[in-house]
């Protein structure tokens, strides 16, 4: 009679067990997930989250840029590097209400000379004192090469100071060379110390390795090749890159996979655990919880190593 009574009540117990997709367990963390895909394709569709970015842009203008034309003639390699920034300027003007800002720097003459007066986000006040400053008799003659080869040393040393003036900004360099120059590893090191990334774009065929590593030891991008078109390098490559929001993406998605972990938590206690693997209730329901705690304690961790945590101002 007693086992007749037990075994009525467990028919009855799981006659009347809530189906799955009712049960607040695995309805809560499925809104989460549900959720934390919306706010992913959101900050990737529109770039929500995207830091505020200082760029300073060290261009060549050493002889072997322009010769033996004149100083940024139609046509020089010269004339190439102001029509790039130029056309970073553009792009960075679209960004609406939080474009970069923007400094310009010379290379020759193992001197770094500011080519416009400041940071700036104003597109047309940066583009107008470039031209002026470039327009000037007095700039090639005081960029001679003397000593005779150039250092990066010096324009990276410049920009490093005026990010002083920008303490709030994700900082980045951005180097264009012809590579006949030299860098030391104590200017790559004060980069690094500073959090200033290093980004570099050599033309000619030309590779320069020492800022080809610096460039990797501080996180920014090398371009690098006989065909290399400067335009494009700073508006498709550069650019995008700089102003990038993958890591709020990439937080998104983690957020989703331990959402969907959580989800999973039922159905791998009853489907697979039980159901398939045969295992008793107790301990289904340890192994399926033990899942989503994994995760749960796993994916930050994974997440910091891989890109860091926007949520904790490591949005650059």
């Amino acid at each position: 009679m007693v086992n007749k009574v037990k075994t009525t009540i467990g028919r009855s117990v799981i006659r009347n067990q809530r189906p799955l997709w009712q049960n607040p367990l695995f309805q809560r963390p499925l809104i989460v997930l549900c959720f934390c895909l919306i706010a992913s394709a959101l900050f990737g569709i529109f770039g929500f989250g995207r830091p505020n970015i200082a760029v300073a842009i060290a261009l060549d203008l050493s002889s072997s840029t322009y010769q033996p034309q004149a100083f940024n003639a139609p046509g020089t390699i010269m004339q190439q590097e102001v029509a790039a920034v130029k056309a970073y300027l553009e792009v960075n003007s679209k960004l609406g209400t939080n474009p970069n800002t923007i400094q310009v720097f010379g290379i020759g003459g193992g001197k770094a000379p500011a080519l416009t007066s400041n940071f700036s986000s104003d597109t047309k006040k940066v583009e107008a004192e470039l031209v002026r400053a470039l327009q000037d008799p007095n700039l090639p003659k005081s960029i001679q090469p003397e000593p005779p080869q150039d250092s990066l040393d010096v324009p990276i040393r410049q920009a490093l100071n005026a990010f002083k003036t920008v303490p709030n900004s994700c900082r980045e360099i951005v180097i264009v060379s012809d590579a006949g120059i030299e860098l030391s590893p104590q200017s790559v090191s004060e980069a690094v110390a500073q959090k200033v990334k290093i980004n570099g774009i050599t033309f000619g065929g030309k590779s320069f390795e020492p800022l080809k590593q610096a460039t990797v030891q501080t996180g920014g991008i090398y371009i690098s090749g006989a065909d290399v078109n400067l335009n494009t390098s700073f508006t498709e490559k550069i650019f995008p890159k700089l102003n990038s929001n993958i890591k709020w993406v990439i937080f998104w998605l983690g957020a989703a996979w331990i959402a969907l972990m959580w989800t999973l938590t039922m159905p791998l206690d009853r489907w697979l655990f039980q159901g398939t693997m045969k295992m008793n209730m107790t301990l289904a329901g340890q192994a399926a919880l033990g899942n989503a705690f994994f995760w749960t304690a796993s994916t930050p961790s994974i997440i910091w190593k891989l890109v860091g945590l926007p949520i904790f101002g490591d949005g650059c």
